[in-house]
């Protein structure tokens, strides 16, 4: 698909193409046709996103998928690493609220700071995963295939294993909600609030 087609020359969308990724079509010294091949389906959508990231040297490009669904994004398009990152990133600030809440003599001015600040964090995690999901996404799979090419040189074999390890997954998405389920429940068993101490900071 993304190979030399004998399409004409003027074509903008072929010249684009070349201007981005070289007459021999490669992504960060990958074959487009690999790219093509791991990301599945939704390729031509993403490959014309990183070409015009490369033709403007940029590593932002908005990602509403990755705004508004945050990591499920990532354990979706099976990008480990920054799943993972933002998943912990996103639990910490939780799990720690979680603490001072249950400390025996909270204060009211602390959890009120302490939320304000999660829902800032909160913000700025959204922020960055909307301007570089895209980019996180190419990294990690330039990883996966880089790798998956050293291993399997046949070309064939190469590309259904691309196929087999790369697209979505949507069973990553549905451990990363039980996943989720199990820690929340888990926290607010061991770290939930002192009920006594809150009421009594209501109540006085």
């Amino acid at each position: 698909q993304y190979q030399e087609t004998g399409s004409m020359p003027q074509d903008p969308m072929r010249q684009a193409y070349e201007a981005a990724f070289g007459k021999d079509e490669m992504l960060d010294g990958i074959p487009c046709k690999d790219w093509a091949s791991y990301i599945g389906p939704a390729s031509p959508a993403y490959l014309s996103t990183y070409c015009r990231m490369q033709l403007a040297h940029s590593k932002i490009s908005m990602s509403f998928s990755a705004l508004l669904f945050g990591p499920f994004y990532f354990f979706y398009r099976k990008a480990w690493k920054p799943a993972f990152g933002f998943l912990a990133a996103e639990l910490l600030p939780t799990t720690y609220s979680h603490y001072e809440a249950g400390r025996s003599t909270p204060s009211y001015r602390s959890l009120v700071m302490l939320a304000r600040l999660c829902s800032a964090l909160s913000f700025l995690l959204m922020v960055v995963r909307g301007m570089y999901g895209k980019w996180l996404y190419r990294k990690s799979a330039a990883d996966r295939i880089r790798k998956i090419r050293s291993e399997f040189p046949d070309e064939a074999q190469r590309k259904a294993v691309l196929a087999a390890q790369g697209g979505v997954s949507f069973a990553a998405v549905f451990g990363c909600f039980l996943l989720l389920m199990v820690i929340g429940s888990a926290s607010t068993l061991l770290l939930g609030p002192n009920v006594d101490a809150l009421l009594n900071l209501v109540y006085g």
